[in-house]
């Protein structure tokens, strides 16, 4: 058997505005393994929801969008849990929780919304995949992310996945606002104790109106 190759400290070396997330190596060896888990299990998540994509398809209009996103890149990862880690949070505790390392996005024509996640959960139990307990979110009332989530487990302890479910017109809408999101991010990834600028917090006010201004001119989805 092949010995595994050490993993070194790493540094987050992104250019973007914000302070500069760091791993030592025994949190990046625990890091990346929990990465590589979910690298080997997304070959058997992706016929799960492959399935419903094409059992829902001429029904329903499901489509499987962002099939390039299914798998958290390994430097988003680390970024997200040197983040996580700087707020005391225990290592252990962040990776056993984290729900969207493999994550996939159903759209559903708006008049068969609502019948067509229904029709997932069913299909998805059938699977024997169930849904973790407290993992659904409704944020269709938010003024600048509209849709819902949720996260899925097989009951042996394998992989979780999460599943959000768009219109066509919301997964747009979303797609184009994460530029704008993008540009405000940086004013909450500042040092710690640092003071936020003014200037950005008006600018993301700004960047809030606009994404809600979008999410107002698609078509309502069918009702819960």
């Amino acid at each position: 058997m092949t010995a595994k190759k050490p993993v070194a400290a790493w540094k987050d070396d992104s250019t973007a505005p914000g302070r500069r997330a760091e791993l030592t190596a025994d949190q990046n060896q625990a890091v990346t393994d929990r990465w590589e888990a979910a690298r080997a299990a997304h070959k058997d998540l992706d016929a799960a929801v492959e399935a419903v994509e094409e059992a829902l398809r001429d029904t329903h209009g499901a489509k499987l969008e962002g099939k390039q996103h299914r798998l958290m890149g390994l430097k988003a990862f680390r970024r997200k849990v040197a983040l996580q880690a700087e707020e005391h949070v225990p290592l252990e505790a962040i990776l056993r929780t984290v729900r969207d390392l493999n994550r996939y996005t159903l759209t559903f024509a708006p008049n068969t919304y609502t019948e067509g996640v229904r029709h997932t959960y069913a299909l998805l139990h059938e699977r024997g995949y169930a849904i973790v307990p407290g993992s659904e979110q409704n944020t269709w009332e938010d003024p600048v992310y509209k849709g819902f989530r949720a996260v899925w487990q097989h009951p042996d302890g394998t992989a979780r996945f999460e599943i959000a479910f768009h219109t066509p017109d919301s997964y747009r809408v979303k797609a184009e606002n994460h530029l704008l999101y993008d540009l405000y991010r940086g004013n909450h990834l500042l040092p710690l104790g640092a003071e936020t600028d003014p200037m950005a917090e008006s600018h993301e006010d700004a960047a809030k109106i606009i994404q809600h201004q979008r999410y107002g001119e698609i078509p309502a989805k069918g009702s819960n």
